[in-house]
């Protein structure tokens, strides 16, 4: 018998709580933060790999499911996730954008197909030269090693995450292969495009403004520019602050404890 997933722990809500409504398909690093955003200030509540950090979905070990999910996907271990179990994981948002999400696009596109489909492409070579400046940057910590040691079903699993994500667009050579990444980006492209029904698919780039995605979603212009975030290395340094109040959290208690202590000492050996 196989041992239980972590999804299987997740509770399906009947109805569902919001309408899938938007798949921001693109590959990570083609402005994906941004759609987030841009999503959210449409109204819909947009999944994004940061979401993991999310306290309720912290509780509800999200990037756990998403490791396991991952982990089936590119090594063939445990067993695979389908349409209803990402389903339970994404069921109090109305969009999605971003790795882990855009890994498993056959079986988002299957589970809400009346779901509009929004994708973002770059340059193979200048998207590989932005993947390296993030999320290969963030791989290289050291302090992974010890966040692995110390929770590998907890933070240790968002560097699994990331990792496998990378190798399942470079299969069959290993996440590093940076080659093998460029030569991704195409394929994804072409494949998203057979995958949506005609009138589902809007190619977009977030210099194209407002005017053709709110149209592709029948929304209305909102009364603001258009937003343009996470340039550089905004997502690492997100990353970085939530290593550290982690990291806060974690010691704390032992910060008061070392504190009492000490307090206890100076009252009892007084100098």
């Amino acid at each position: 018998m196989s041992p239980a997933r972590a999804v299987d722990s997740l509770k399906a809500i009947t109805p569902r709580p919001v309408e899938m409504q938007v798949l921001c398909l693109g590959l990570s690093r083609t402005s994906t933060m941004t759609m987030m955003t841009a999503m959210n200030q449409l109204g819909y509540r947009c999944y994004h790999m940061l979401e993991t950090g999310d306290s309720q979905n912290i509780r509800e070990r999200h990037s756990l499911c998403w490791r396991e999910a991952l982990d089936y996907k590119v090594n063939g271990k445990g067993t695979a996730y389908t349409g209803k179990d990402f389903d339970k994981i994404l069921q109090h948002y109305s969009a999605v954008a971003d790795m882990p999400c855009v890994n498993f696009a056959d079986e988002l596109v299957a589970q809400f197909p009346n779901a509009k489909v929004v994708l973002t492409q770059r340059d193979p070579d200048v998207w590989v030269k932005s993947v390296e400046n993030t999320i290969y940057y963030v791989l290289s910590w050291r302090i992974w090693r010890l966040l692995c040691y110390l929770e590998p079903d907890g933070i240790g699993t968002i560097r699994d995450c990331l990792e496998l994500a990378l190798a399942d667009w470079t299969s069959p050579h290993p996440y590093t292969d940076r080659k093998a990444l460029a030569e991704y980006m195409p394929v994804h492209t072409a494949h998203i495009r057979s995958l949506v029904p005609h009138g589902y698919l809007l190619e977009f780039h977030p210099k194209d403004g407002w005017e053709p995605l709110c149209k592709f979603l029948g929304k209305e212009v909102p009364d603001r520019p258009f937003p343009f975030v996470n340039k550089g290395r905004n997502a690492a340094n997100i990353i970085k602050i939530g290593i550290a109040v982690w990291a806060v959290k974690r010691s704390f208690p032992y910060l008061v404890g070392i504190g009492v202590l000490w307090a206890a000492w100076k009252w009892a050996v007084p100098s």
